[in-house]
């Protein structure tokens, strides 16, 4: 085990905040942490507590602040407030050398005094099991059904997804939202597939379409739509995308390509019904014409712009995934480096749109669905580890996870 240590005179923090906090802040902090430090509104005794532990953490690597940058250190809190430290790229690598996999870090005031200490340790892999703990509020978005209740009673969904060579995106986005609670899934996919389909979903009702005209004549008595994963991109596809976004007037999750398929972006502002996009970094810097290291650093700021910009709500995937509509931000603290996976992101959308066409609240159902699909994917790494873990292991822990919120 490896240790670092520092101690912080609060008053010396307090006046740095009262001369540049702007500069400070730009300086040593994530655009996370600053959000955090706004929401205790500033206060001199968390932002010593910060700065201290991010001078031990430097310590326990031994290599100090400079070879080690301030923001390559990431403090972030669990669902109870408890501190913890990111482990991104650069201090895996750092700490491999040191045969470290773990820092735990404790944080305390006494008096004038902000004190930190950081412990890096190699985990056993017997003991890697990471503990579970159930935000409160989620308990609170997910309502119990009632007794006498039927399938129609829990949404109708259709999903629009899936090409040649990319069956498995419908399968997910179907079977995710069936395991999320959804009375009635519909996979609408082109007729060259359909057989495919039928064959790999048999709790879904499996239908096929050549034009788009006949894509929209299936949404007749549909709650709500899933529009894009595995779609492909061509002329059909952006016509059958800008189709059903003008002509469907219920919520759609706008994901991967669907969102490509975008030209003009008038398409999404002037929808009447309730739209969510679904990006990843990649897919919004197309959207916006940035760069995806422009979208990383800012993550907060291109949800909310992209939210205000196309009145959607916009699901910002990712590490700590962002919700972002109109004066709401919502970002996320389940989930694991296990999750970046091929089709992880399309057991998200079916997610969504279940808790959407259930009847809870659009918002609301974009924070459980994220929620619970990073819940899931915990549960699965506590059970199997990360590096093996993929889309189906998210799938196949909907249930439970449900059942730890509910509970």
């Amino acid at each position: 085990m490896r240790t670092g240590i520092d101690i912080v005179k609060i008053s010396r923090i307090n006046s740095i905040l009262a001369d540049k906090r702007d500069s400070f802040y730009k300086r040593l902090f994530t655009e996370s942490e600053v959000e955090y430090i706004s929401g205790k509104n500033h206060d001199s005794k968390t932002v010593s507590g910060m700065f201290a532990t991010k001078e031990a953490v430097s310590k326990l690597l031994g290599t100090g602040i400079g070879n080690i940058g301030w923001k390559d250190i990431e403090i972030s809190h669990d669902a109870n407030n408890k501190p913890y430290i990111i482990i991104n790229d650069i201090l895996r690598y750092v700490l491999s050398n040191l045969n470290i996999d773990a820092i735990d870090i404790s944080i305390s005031h006494e008096d004038e005094y902000a004190v930190a200490i950081a412990a890096g340790f190699k985990t056993d892999a017997n003991l890697s099991k990471q503990p579970i703990c159930i935000d409160e509020d989620m308990k609170k978005l997910l309502p119990k059904r009632k007794l006498r209740s039927h399938k129609g009673n829990y949404g109708r969904v259709a999903i629009i997804a899936g090409s040649r060579g990319m069956t498995g995106a419908p399968y997910l986005v179907s079977t995710a939202a069936l395991k999320s609670g959804s009375g009635l899934v519909y996979c609408m996919v082109t007729k060259d597939i359909e057989d495919i389909m039928s064959i790999k979903l048999t709790e879904v009702i499996v239908e096929g379409f050549t034009q788009s005209k006949e894509c929209l004549e299936l949404l007749n008595n549909i709650d709500g739509v899933v529009l894009g994963p595995g779609l492909g991109q061509g002329t059909k596809q952006k016509e059958l995308v800008a189709n059903v976004l003008n002509s469907f007037q219920g919520p759609i999750v706008l994901d991967a390509d669907g969102i490509n398929a975008i030209d003009n972006s008038e398409i999404l502002s002037n929808r009447k019904g309730l739209t969510v996009i679904t990006p990843h970094p990649g897919e919004l810097a197309r959207l916006l014409n940035k760069d995806i290291k422009e979208i990383q650093d800012n993550r907060i700021y291109y949800s909310k712009y992209t939210a205000e910009k196309y009145n959607v709500i916009t699901v910002l995937k990712g590490y700590q995934t962002i919700v972002a509509y109109k004066d709401s931000l919502f970002k996320n603290t389940t989930g694991n480096p296990g999750m970046a996976t091929a089709g992880s992101g399309d057991v998200l959308s079916g997610m969504i749109i279940s808790f959407i066409c259930q009847g809870i609240k659009p918002f609301q159902a974009c924070k459980l669905g994220i929620y619970c699909h990073g819940l899931a994917g915990d549960l699965a790494r506590n059970e199997l580890g990360e590096y093996g873990l993929i889309a189906g292991d998210i799938l196949n822990h909907i249930p439970k996870a449900l059942k730890l919120v509910q509970d």
